[in-house]
Order: structure tokens, then C-alpha cells, then sequence
């Protein structure tokens, strides 16, 4: 287990998910992962962000989706959050990289700064200017998250986005016989881009949660009503992963590290 206390700039430090239907999500997710739920007030009104943690620490949130998503008929998502020092400027090197403003960067209370941005191909994600809330507080235990991959039809323009937007560098490898490649920032991989996208996902980022046994995990999934995308799949001397679907449609991977 790791306890974070910052996230550098340039890495991932949340994720949270947007559906419709919180109270069956939060049934599944705690039924899956076993989480804990703190429900923090936003704003004036009903509006809820719903924390989740494990070990009593903060590592992703689930909220309502809006009047406007759901008229639009969005789908439930995962959307994974960039820590980066100032969101108004990361914003404008997304756009002079080809990026698209989806939410303008605003203030969420003492917490810090946010926006959301669409990448070239058409992936989301957003950015966190950190205030008292830093993002998710473990990695590399259960129940927490510990990878990102993009599934893109276009490797090569999201590469140089990316590239731009925070200074990754894309590097080529062969998994298991597979071109894979790997985002690093200072020679550390913060995430990993499928050569090949999954015919069953629009271009997006998936999010990792940790698990013990990921074939267990899987059934489990299905037992609660869940949707098995890529089942258990093993990468020698790496991992054994998985790509899974809630009740309400959101798309999730889960990670056996070896």
C-alpha cells in the first residue's frame, strides 16, 4: 500500500463517475469493491459528490448526472482527472494542441480548480489544480486505482497530444507477442495507449482498480449485474486484467498485478 499525499503534475489523481442512477451504482461498487461512502454537500442545493475510500482515505467519487447529460443521452462514465499546477494554462496548451474545452476550468469551493477537456480522437478527461483536496489518497492496494489506458482509433495524433499537453513521451512495447505503448513522464509510467481500440467503446480513457484475484472479481461483477467487455486476460510477468461494464453502462477495468 502507498498513502499519497501530492500527486505530481502531469500524473493521474482521481477519477470520478457521472451516472444515473447513484444509489444502484453505489449498491454495485461497494458490493465489488468494498467501499465505503461519505456524502459531501456542493453547493446549495441537493447536489451530492459522493466519496469513495478505502481505509478510511479518499481515492474516487460518484455524483448525478446533470439535466443537460442526461437530455443529450450521455452515458454513465468513469472520467479520469490530471493533476497539473494551473488549469487555465494546461487549458490553453490542450487547445493549441488540437484539444476541445468540454467544461470550462472553474473553482469547486476551497477543494481546488477543474476542467474538462476532450482530446483530438475524441477521449475525455479531466484537469485538477489541487487546493485542500489533492485527489486520491492510495494506490497500489485494493479498492484503488492503479492504471489508465486510452483506447483511441488514432494512436499517433493522441500520442502528440499528449505529448504537448503535459510531456508525456510514448514508448512502443511488446506485451505478450503486442504492441503496447506506454506514457512516461520522467521515465515513470503514468498510463498506456491500446495499439488497437476496443470495437465496443467510443475513444476513452479506462480506469484501473486494483483487485486480489481478478477472475473472482469478475464473476463477482456478474453476480451484481454487471457486463464482462474483455475477460480475464493475462500479461506474463505484469498483470491479469479486466474490462467490465456497471449495471448503468459505465465502463471500468479492474488489475491483479503479478
Amino acid at each position: 500500500m502507498a498513502v499519497i499525499k501530492t500527486p505530481k503534475p502531469g500524473e493521474f489523481c482521481w477519477a470520478d463517475l457521472g451516472t444515473t442512477d447513484v444509489a444502484a451504482a453505489r449498491k454495485f461498487y461497494q458490493g465489488l469493491f468494498g467501499w465505503k461512502v461519505n456524502d459531501l454537500p456542493v453547493g446549495d442545493g441537493d447536489f451530492r459528490y459522493s466519496l469513495l475510500r478505502v481505509q478510511g482515505r479518499d481515492v474516487g467519487a460518484i455524483y448525478p448526472m446533470s439535466a443537460e447529460q442526461r437530455k443529450m443521452k450521455a452515458p454513465p462514465f468513469w472520467l479520469p482527472y490530471v493533476a497539473v499546477k494551473n488549469v487555465k494554462r494546461t487549458v490553453r496548451k490542450a487547445q493549441a494542441a488540437g484539444g476541445k474545452i468540454c467544461m470550462e476550468p472553474m473553482k469547486i469551493m476551497e477543494h481546488g480548480r477543474m476542467a474538462i477537456l476532450q482530446d483530438p480522437p475524441g477521449a475525455s478527461f479531466g484537469l485538477w489544480q489541487a487546493g485542500k483536496h489533492p485527489g486520491s489518497r492510495l494506490r497500489n492496494t485494493p479498492g484503488a486505482v492503479c492504471w489508465h489506458d486510452l483506447s483511441t482509433t488514432k494512436t499517433g495524433a493522441a500520442g502528440k497530444f499528449y505529448a504537448t499537453t503535459f510531456g508525456w513521451k510514448a514508448q512502443t512495447m511488446g506485451v505478450d507477442g503486442n504492441a503496447y505503448h506506454l506514457f512516461q513522464l520522467a521515465k515513470q509510467g503514468v498510463g498506456g495507449m491500446w495499439p488497437v481500440p476496443m470495437k465496443k467503446l467510443p475513444p476513452c480513457w479506462l480506469t484501473y482498480w486494483q483487485v486480489a484475484d481478478c477472475a473472482k472479481t469478475v464473476a463477482k461483477a456478474r453476480r451484481l449485474g454487471g457486463r464482462v467487455l474483455m475477460g480475464a486476460t493475462t500479461v506474463p510477468g505484469y498483470c491479469r486484467f479486466a474490462v467490465l461494464r456497471d449495471p448503468q453502462a459505465a465502463a471500468f477495468g479492474i488489475l491483479e498485478p503479478l
